[in-house]
Protein backbone atom coordinates (compact mmCIF):
# COMPACT_ATOMS: atom_id res chain seq x y z
CA UNK A 1 0.00 0.00 0.00
CA UNK A 2 3.05 2.53 0.86
CA UNK A 3 4.42 1.58 -2.25
CA UNK A 4 1.40 2.97 -4.05
CA UNK A 5 0.89 5.89 -1.90
CA UNK A 6 4.61 6.63 -2.78
CA UNK A 7 4.00 6.27 -6.76
CA UNK A 8 1.06 8.68 -6.50
CA UNK A 9 2.88 10.92 -5.24
CA UNK A 10 6.22 10.88 -7.62
CA UNK A 11 3.17 11.26 -10.67
CA UNK A 12 1.49 14.50 -8.39
CA UNK A 13 5.02 16.20 -8.66
CA UNK A 14 6.22 15.40 -11.62
CA UNK A 15 2.65 16.60 -13.16
CA UNK A 16 2.72 19.43 -11.26
CA UNK A 17 6.55 20.15 -11.62
CA UNK A 18 5.81 20.00 -15.81
CA UNK A 19 2.85 22.59 -15.17
CA UNK A 20 5.29 25.16 -14.27
CA UNK A 21 7.08 24.55 -17.77
CA UNK A 22 6.47 25.22 -21.27
CA UNK A 23 7.21 22.90 -24.37
CA UNK A 24 9.32 24.33 -27.34
CA UNK A 25 10.06 22.98 -30.40
CA UNK A 26 11.81 24.22 -33.46
CA UNK A 27 13.17 22.91 -36.92
CA UNK A 28 16.41 24.15 -38.91
CA UNK A 29 18.07 23.71 -42.19
CA UNK A 30 21.82 23.30 -41.84
CA UNK A 31 24.40 23.42 -44.53
CA UNK A 32 27.51 21.50 -44.51
CA UNK A 33 29.35 24.99 -43.12
CA UNK A 34 27.42 24.32 -39.40
CA UNK A 35 29.29 23.18 -36.76
CA UNK A 36 27.54 20.60 -34.05
CA UNK A 37 27.69 23.68 -32.12
CA UNK A 38 26.41 26.23 -34.36
CA UNK A 39 23.63 23.30 -34.90
CA UNK A 40 22.56 23.28 -31.65
CA UNK A 41 22.57 26.82 -30.35
CA UNK A 42 20.17 27.93 -33.29
CA UNK A 43 17.77 24.99 -32.77
CA UNK A 44 17.96 26.37 -29.03
CA UNK A 45 17.06 29.56 -30.20
CA UNK A 46 14.47 28.17 -32.16
CA UNK A 47 12.50 25.87 -29.12
CA UNK A 48 12.82 29.00 -27.04
CA UNK A 49 10.97 31.26 -29.64
CA UNK A 50 8.33 28.64 -29.38
CA UNK A 51 7.91 28.80 -25.95
CA UNK A 52 7.93 32.49 -25.97
CA UNK A 53 4.93 32.45 -28.53
CA UNK A 54 3.17 29.78 -26.59
CA UNK A 55 3.54 31.75 -23.22
CA UNK A 56 2.43 35.27 -25.15
CA UNK A 57 -0.32 33.59 -26.80
CA UNK A 58 -1.16 31.64 -22.77
CA UNK A 59 -1.58 35.43 -21.63
CA UNK A 60 -3.77 36.80 -24.01
CA UNK A 61 -0.96 38.80 -25.22
CA UNK A 62 -0.39 39.08 -29.45
CA UNK A 63 1.82 37.11 -30.35
CA UNK A 64 2.07 37.87 -34.21
CA UNK A 65 1.94 41.22 -33.24
CA UNK A 66 5.07 40.85 -31.01
CA UNK A 67 7.05 39.13 -33.50
CA UNK A 68 6.14 41.32 -36.52
CA UNK A 69 7.38 44.35 -33.94
CA UNK A 70 10.78 42.80 -32.88
CA UNK A 71 11.34 41.39 -36.77
CA UNK A 72 11.27 45.08 -37.69
CA UNK A 73 13.27 46.32 -35.45
CA UNK A 74 15.87 43.42 -36.18
CA UNK A 75 15.73 43.96 -40.14
CA UNK A 76 16.54 47.67 -39.83
CA UNK A 77 19.14 46.87 -37.04
CA UNK A 78 20.72 44.35 -39.64
CA UNK A 79 20.83 46.42 -42.52
CA UNK A 80 24.10 48.00 -41.68
CA UNK A 81 25.82 44.50 -40.86
CA UNK A 82 24.33 43.53 -44.51
CA UNK A 83 25.25 46.67 -46.07
CA UNK A 84 29.07 46.31 -44.82
CA UNK A 85 28.96 42.64 -46.23
CA UNK A 86 27.64 43.99 -49.74
CA UNK A 87 31.03 45.97 -49.34
CA UNK A 88 33.34 43.27 -48.52
CA UNK A 89 32.27 41.32 -51.67
CA UNK A 90 31.90 43.71 -53.86
CA UNK A 91 27.91 43.09 -54.66
CA UNK A 92 27.36 46.02 -56.00
CA UNK A 93 30.43 45.88 -58.97
CA UNK A 94 29.93 42.91 -60.63
CA UNK A 95 31.25 40.18 -58.56
CA UNK A 96 32.75 37.10 -59.27
CA UNK A 97 30.58 33.84 -58.70
CA UNK A 98 33.27 32.71 -55.78
CA UNK A 99 32.26 36.51 -54.23
CA UNK A 100 28.85 35.78 -54.52
CA UNK A 101 29.07 32.20 -53.10
CA UNK A 102 30.82 33.34 -50.20
CA UNK A 103 28.48 36.64 -49.58
CA UNK A 104 25.43 34.52 -49.43
CA UNK A 105 27.07 31.94 -46.69
CA UNK A 106 28.53 34.20 -44.53
CA UNK A 107 25.11 36.84 -44.70
CA UNK A 108 23.22 33.66 -43.43
CA UNK A 109 25.74 32.74 -40.58
CA UNK A 110 26.06 36.56 -39.36
CA UNK A 111 21.99 37.13 -39.84
CA UNK A 112 21.39 33.45 -37.60
CA UNK A 113 23.73 34.49 -35.15
CA UNK A 114 22.57 38.69 -35.02
CA UNK A 115 19.03 36.82 -34.84
CA UNK A 116 20.30 34.83 -31.83
CA UNK A 117 21.18 37.52 -29.73
CA UNK A 118 19.17 40.49 -30.99
CA UNK A 119 17.42 41.80 -28.22
CA UNK A 120 18.60 39.21 -25.66
CA UNK A 121 15.27 37.60 -25.28
CA UNK A 122 16.81 34.26 -23.87
CA UNK A 123 16.73 36.06 -20.19
CA UNK A 124 13.49 35.37 -20.27
CA UNK A 125 13.98 31.71 -19.97
CA UNK A 126 15.12 30.64 -16.54
CA UNK A 127 15.54 26.95 -16.78
CA UNK A 128 15.32 24.86 -19.75
CA UNK A 129 16.02 21.25 -20.31
CA UNK A 130 16.16 19.03 -24.37
CA UNK A 131 14.06 16.33 -24.08
CA UNK A 132 15.02 15.26 -28.29
CA UNK A 133 16.80 16.64 -30.99
CA UNK A 134 16.83 14.46 -34.18
CA UNK A 135 17.19 14.46 -37.88
CA UNK A 136 14.60 14.22 -40.79
CA UNK A 137 14.69 10.51 -42.47
CA UNK A 138 14.17 11.82 -45.77
CA UNK A 139 16.85 14.82 -45.40
CA UNK A 140 19.67 14.84 -42.64
CA UNK A 141 20.21 18.22 -43.00
CA UNK A 142 17.01 19.23 -41.37
CA UNK A 143 16.99 19.16 -37.64
CA UNK A 144 14.51 19.21 -35.33
CA UNK A 145 14.71 20.31 -31.34
CA UNK A 146 12.02 19.43 -28.49
CA UNK A 147 12.56 21.17 -25.54
CA UNK A 148 10.65 22.19 -22.09
CA UNK A 149 11.30 25.56 -20.26
CA UNK A 150 10.42 28.20 -17.58
CA UNK A 151 9.59 31.38 -18.79
CA UNK A 152 9.81 34.99 -16.51
CA UNK A 153 6.44 35.80 -17.45
CA UNK A 154 6.60 39.55 -15.64
CA UNK A 155 10.12 40.05 -17.79
CA UNK A 156 8.52 39.02 -20.65
CA UNK A 157 5.29 40.81 -20.45
CA UNK A 158 7.64 44.22 -19.94
CA UNK A 159 9.37 43.17 -23.33
CA UNK A 160 6.47 42.39 -24.92
CA UNK A 161 4.93 45.98 -24.03
CA UNK A 162 8.46 47.87 -24.84
CA UNK A 163 8.02 46.51 -28.44
CA UNK A 164 4.72 46.80 -29.08
CA UNK A 165 3.73 50.45 -27.56
CA UNK A 166 7.37 51.56 -27.54
CA UNK A 167 9.80 51.36 -24.86
CA UNK A 168 9.49 54.44 -22.66
CA UNK A 169 13.38 55.31 -22.27
CA UNK A 170 13.08 57.82 -19.42
CA UNK A 171 11.00 55.40 -17.22
CA UNK A 172 13.67 53.69 -14.65
CA UNK A 173 12.88 50.59 -12.71
CA UNK A 174 15.23 50.40 -9.40
CA UNK A 175 17.10 52.64 -7.85
CA UNK A 176 20.27 50.53 -6.07
CA UNK A 177 21.56 51.83 -3.11
CA UNK A 178 25.06 50.44 -2.55
CA UNK A 179 27.14 51.81 0.46
CA UNK A 180 30.71 50.80 1.09
CA UNK A 181 31.81 51.83 4.50
CA UNK A 182 35.29 51.74 5.61
CA UNK A 183 36.59 52.15 9.46
CA UNK A 184 40.17 52.93 10.03
CA UNK A 185 42.07 53.16 13.35
CA UNK A 186 39.08 51.29 15.46
CA UNK A 187 36.95 48.41 15.30
CA UNK A 188 33.40 48.33 15.41
CA UNK A 189 33.24 46.65 19.30
CA UNK A 190 35.12 50.03 20.20
CA UNK A 191 31.97 51.88 18.88
CA UNK A 192 29.98 49.92 21.04
CA UNK A 193 28.46 47.90 18.06
CA UNK A 194 28.69 44.33 17.57
CA UNK A 195 29.61 44.55 13.71
CA UNK A 196 29.61 46.38 10.73
CA UNK A 197 26.23 44.88 9.33
CA UNK A 198 24.41 46.62 12.41
CA UNK A 199 25.67 49.52 11.88
CA UNK A 200 25.13 49.53 8.15
CA UNK A 201 21.90 49.18 8.57
CA UNK A 202 20.82 51.30 11.06
CA UNK A 203 22.45 54.45 8.44
CA UNK A 204 21.20 52.53 5.57
CA UNK A 205 17.71 52.42 6.53
CA UNK A 206 17.33 55.30 7.03
CA UNK A 207 18.59 56.82 3.53
CA UNK A 208 16.30 54.37 2.24
CA UNK A 209 13.16 55.65 3.92
CA UNK A 210 14.41 59.33 2.65
CA UNK A 211 14.53 58.42 -0.71
CA UNK A 212 11.40 56.30 -0.42
CA UNK A 213 9.45 59.53 1.14
CA UNK A 214 11.33 61.98 -2.11
CA UNK A 215 11.22 59.62 -4.66
CA UNK A 216 11.32 60.80 -8.06
CA UNK A 217 8.42 59.44 -10.77
CA UNK A 218 10.18 58.26 -12.79
CA UNK A 219 11.75 55.48 -10.05
CA UNK A 220 9.26 52.43 -9.12
CA UNK A 221 11.94 50.52 -6.41
CA UNK A 222 14.33 51.54 -4.25
CA UNK A 223 16.50 49.14 -2.44
CA UNK A 224 20.12 48.20 -0.80
CA UNK A 225 21.84 46.48 -3.03
CA UNK A 226 23.86 43.80 -1.41
CA UNK A 227 24.39 39.55 -1.89
CA UNK A 228 23.38 38.14 -5.19
CA UNK A 229 22.19 40.99 -6.99
CA UNK A 230 25.55 43.20 -6.00
CA UNK A 231 27.93 39.94 -7.50
CA UNK A 232 25.33 40.00 -10.73
CA UNK A 233 25.99 43.32 -10.99
CA UNK A 234 30.08 43.42 -10.62
CA UNK A 235 29.85 40.73 -13.33
CA UNK A 236 27.83 42.70 -15.60
CA UNK A 237 30.23 46.14 -15.28
CA UNK A 238 32.83 43.95 -16.29
CA UNK A 239 31.24 43.62 -19.93
CA UNK A 240 32.81 45.70 -22.96
CA UNK A 241 30.04 49.15 -23.97
CA UNK A 242 28.81 47.41 -26.70
CA UNK A 243 26.88 44.48 -25.13
CA UNK A 244 25.50 45.57 -22.21
CA UNK A 245 22.10 46.76 -23.83
CA UNK A 246 21.88 43.58 -24.89
CA UNK A 247 22.91 41.57 -22.35
CA UNK A 248 21.87 43.55 -18.57
CA UNK A 249 20.50 41.15 -16.36
CA UNK A 250 17.07 40.93 -16.10
CA UNK A 251 16.60 43.01 -12.67
CA UNK A 252 18.72 46.19 -14.13
CA UNK A 253 16.62 46.51 -16.97
CA UNK A 254 15.80 50.56 -16.68
CA UNK A 255 17.76 50.94 -13.55
CA UNK A 256 20.22 53.38 -11.49
CA UNK A 257 23.12 52.49 -9.12
CA UNK A 258 24.33 54.71 -6.71
CA UNK A 259 27.01 54.09 -4.99
CA UNK A 260 28.28 55.60 -1.60
CA UNK A 261 31.58 55.87 -0.04
CA UNK A 262 32.18 56.34 4.15
CA UNK A 263 35.34 56.86 5.72
CA UNK A 264 35.41 57.09 8.60
CA UNK A 265 38.98 57.28 10.82
CA UNK A 266 39.73 57.65 14.35
CA UNK A 267 42.15 60.48 15.02
CA UNK A 268 42.31 60.62 18.87
CA UNK A 269 40.63 59.02 22.04
CA UNK A 270 41.02 60.76 25.14
CA UNK A 271 39.85 57.74 27.45
CA UNK A 272 39.88 60.11 30.50
CA UNK A 273 37.23 62.56 30.00
CA UNK A 274 35.88 59.58 26.89
CA UNK A 275 36.30 62.34 24.07
CA UNK A 276 37.00 60.69 20.57
CA UNK A 277 38.16 62.64 17.33
CA UNK A 278 37.04 60.80 13.72
CA UNK A 279 37.53 62.80 10.45
CA UNK A 280 35.01 61.69 7.69
CA UNK A 281 35.72 61.49 4.22
CA UNK A 282 33.67 60.02 0.75
CA UNK A 283 31.45 60.46 -1.89
CA UNK A 284 29.39 59.03 -4.52
CA UNK A 285 28.08 58.70 -8.01
CA UNK A 286 24.70 58.05 -9.41
CA UNK A 287 25.36 55.64 -13.02
CA UNK A 288 22.47 54.09 -15.44
CA UNK A 289 23.10 50.57 -15.12
CA UNK A 290 22.24 50.49 -19.33
CA UNK A 291 25.06 51.96 -20.55
CA UNK A 292 27.40 52.87 -17.58
CA UNK A 293 26.85 56.43 -17.93
CA UNK A 294 27.74 58.94 -14.82
CA UNK A 295 24.76 60.91 -14.07
CA UNK A 296 25.84 62.83 -10.81
CA UNK A 297 28.99 62.85 -8.76
CA UNK A 298 29.74 64.60 -5.51
CA UNK A 299 32.75 64.30 -2.93
CA UNK A 300 31.73 64.96 0.58
CA UNK A 301 34.27 67.48 2.08
CA UNK A 302 36.32 66.26 4.66
CA UNK A 303 35.24 66.61 8.27
CA UNK A 304 36.78 66.25 11.80
CA UNK A 305 34.06 65.86 14.19
CA UNK A 306 34.63 65.55 18.16
CA UNK A 307 32.28 62.69 20.14
CA UNK A 308 32.46 63.09 24.21
CA UNK A 309 30.23 59.74 25.79
CA UNK A 310 28.74 62.08 28.64
CA UNK A 311 26.94 58.89 30.56
CA UNK A 312 27.30 55.07 30.83
CA UNK A 313 24.27 54.83 28.14
CA UNK A 314 25.87 57.05 25.44
CA UNK A 315 27.16 55.04 22.97
CA UNK A 316 30.28 55.93 20.59
CA UNK A 317 28.22 54.26 17.59
CA UNK A 318 25.13 55.83 17.74
CA UNK A 319 26.69 59.22 17.89
CA UNK A 320 28.66 58.36 14.54
CA UNK A 321 25.58 56.75 12.96
CA UNK A 322 23.69 59.62 13.26
CA UNK A 323 26.67 62.39 11.72
CA UNK A 324 27.50 59.86 9.21
CA UNK A 325 23.41 59.64 7.81
CA UNK A 326 23.63 64.09 7.50
CA UNK A 327 26.99 63.74 5.63
CA UNK A 328 25.32 63.13 1.96
CA UNK A 329 22.28 64.93 2.64
CA UNK A 330 23.23 67.79 -0.26
CA UNK A 331 24.39 65.51 -2.44
CA UNK A 332 21.17 63.64 -2.33
CA UNK A 333 18.98 66.75 -3.64
CA UNK A 334 21.39 66.98 -6.50
CA UNK A 335 20.76 62.47 -7.19
CA UNK A 336 17.50 63.31 -7.21
CA UNK A 337 17.44 66.21 -9.38
CA UNK A 338 19.21 64.05 -11.91
CA UNK A 339 17.11 61.29 -12.05
CA UNK A 340 14.36 63.12 -12.36
CA UNK A 341 16.27 64.85 -15.97
CA UNK A 342 17.62 61.87 -17.01
CA UNK A 343 17.35 61.74 -21.06
CA UNK A 344 16.40 59.07 -22.89
CA UNK A 345 19.03 56.19 -24.06
CA UNK A 346 18.79 52.80 -25.92
CA UNK A 347 22.18 52.98 -27.62
CA UNK A 348 26.04 53.22 -27.09
CA UNK A 349 28.63 53.23 -29.58
CA UNK A 350 32.78 53.38 -29.69
CA UNK A 351 33.83 55.93 -32.50
CA UNK A 352 37.49 55.67 -33.40
CA UNK A 353 39.60 59.16 -34.29
CA UNK A 354 42.17 59.08 -36.43
CA UNK A 355 44.75 61.49 -37.58
CA UNK A 356 43.33 64.37 -35.11
CA UNK A 357 45.25 67.70 -34.96
CA UNK A 358 45.29 68.35 -31.25
CA UNK A 359 43.34 67.16 -28.21
CA UNK A 360 41.18 70.57 -29.03
CA UNK A 361 40.19 68.91 -32.16
CA UNK A 362 38.72 65.82 -30.39
CA UNK A 363 36.67 68.21 -27.87
CA UNK A 364 34.99 70.24 -30.80
CA UNK A 365 34.15 67.03 -32.95
CA UNK A 366 32.56 65.94 -29.70
CA UNK A 367 30.79 69.21 -28.92
CA UNK A 368 29.48 69.11 -32.75
CA UNK A 369 28.03 66.14 -32.33
CA UNK A 370 26.25 66.78 -28.87
CA UNK A 371 25.04 69.64 -30.80
CA UNK A 372 23.95 67.98 -34.04
CA UNK A 373 21.90 65.19 -31.87
CA UNK A 374 19.93 67.14 -29.53
CA UNK A 375 16.69 65.10 -31.18
CA UNK A 376 18.64 61.39 -29.98
CA UNK A 377 20.02 62.58 -26.51
CA UNK A 378 23.10 62.29 -27.65
CA UNK A 379 26.20 62.48 -25.32
CA UNK A 380 30.18 61.78 -25.92
CA UNK A 381 32.87 60.79 -23.21
CA UNK A 382 36.29 60.52 -24.12
CA UNK A 383 37.62 56.88 -23.43
CA UNK A 384 41.23 57.04 -24.63
CA UNK A 385 43.58 59.05 -26.75
CA UNK A 386 47.25 58.32 -27.94
CA UNK A 387 49.67 60.35 -30.46
CA UNK A 388 47.67 59.05 -33.78
CA UNK A 389 44.31 57.52 -32.18
CA UNK A 390 41.22 57.98 -29.90
CA UNK A 391 38.03 56.50 -28.51
CA UNK A 392 35.22 57.80 -27.70
CA UNK A 393 31.83 56.32 -26.35
CA UNK A 394 28.77 57.96 -27.61
CA UNK A 395 25.00 57.44 -25.91
CA UNK A 396 21.94 58.47 -27.33
CA UNK A 397 18.38 57.37 -27.84
CA UNK A 398 18.04 55.88 -31.24
CA UNK A 399 19.82 52.82 -33.48
CA UNK A 400 23.17 52.54 -34.91
CA UNK A 401 22.10 53.84 -38.47
CA UNK A 402 20.60 56.92 -36.74
CA UNK A 403 24.20 58.01 -35.67
CA UNK A 404 25.74 56.82 -39.14
CA UNK A 405 23.51 59.32 -40.80
CA UNK A 406 24.78 61.77 -38.08
CA UNK A 407 27.84 61.07 -38.81
CA UNK A 408 27.61 61.25 -42.98
CA UNK A 409 25.42 64.79 -42.50
CA UNK A 410 28.26 66.57 -40.25
CA UNK A 411 30.34 68.33 -42.89
CA UNK A 412 33.18 69.70 -41.25
CA UNK A 413 33.72 71.07 -37.18
CA UNK A 414 33.68 74.87 -36.17
CA UNK A 415 37.37 75.39 -37.25
CA UNK A 416 36.81 74.27 -40.97
CA UNK A 417 38.36 70.79 -40.15
CA UNK A 418 36.93 68.01 -42.39
CA UNK A 419 36.71 64.29 -42.22
CA UNK A 420 35.98 61.17 -43.58
CA UNK A 421 33.79 58.37 -41.90
CA UNK A 422 34.87 55.00 -41.35
CA UNK A 423 32.43 52.48 -41.47
CA UNK A 424 33.55 48.27 -41.90
CA UNK A 425 32.81 45.31 -40.05
CA UNK A 426 34.97 45.86 -37.25
CA UNK A 427 35.37 49.73 -36.87
CA UNK A 428 33.01 52.44 -36.87
CA UNK A 429 35.40 55.75 -36.55
CA UNK A 430 36.20 59.17 -38.19
CA UNK A 431 39.53 60.14 -39.86
CA UNK A 432 40.51 63.63 -39.70
CA UNK A 433 41.39 65.68 -42.50
CA UNK A 434 45.36 67.45 -42.96
CA UNK A 435 44.86 71.08 -42.63
CA UNK A 436 46.77 73.15 -44.37
CA UNK A 437 49.55 75.06 -43.04
CA UNK A 438 48.01 74.01 -39.56
CA UNK A 439 50.06 73.64 -36.17
CA UNK A 440 49.92 71.40 -33.46
CA UNK A 441 49.22 72.82 -30.15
Amino acid sequence: MLKYIILALMLSFNLFAQDAYEKGEGKFYSTDDDSLTFIKEELIHLGFQDVISKKLEASGLNKELFWEKYNTQLQAAFKVVEENLRKKFQMDEKPSPAQKESFVRELRQKKLVFKRRFGNLARVITSYSIDKTSRSAQNPKIRYIKLHAKVDEKLLTKIYYNYVQGKKTGDYGTLYIHVDYKLENANYTELGISNEGDFANVVNNAWLKDFARNKPGNIKNIEILQGQKLDSLMEYLKLPYERMIQEIPAEFVNSLYLKIDIDIKKVSADLDVNKYEFEFNGGLFLQDLQNLQILSSANFDSDIKDFTLTNKNSKLGNMIATFVYKIPMNAFREVNSSIKNIPPMTSIQRLALYDFQNIKSVYELMDTLKNKGIKYSLNARLESIGNSKAEIIVFYDGVETDLKALLSSIKSAKSGQTYDVIDSDTVLGIKFNKLEDSKSL
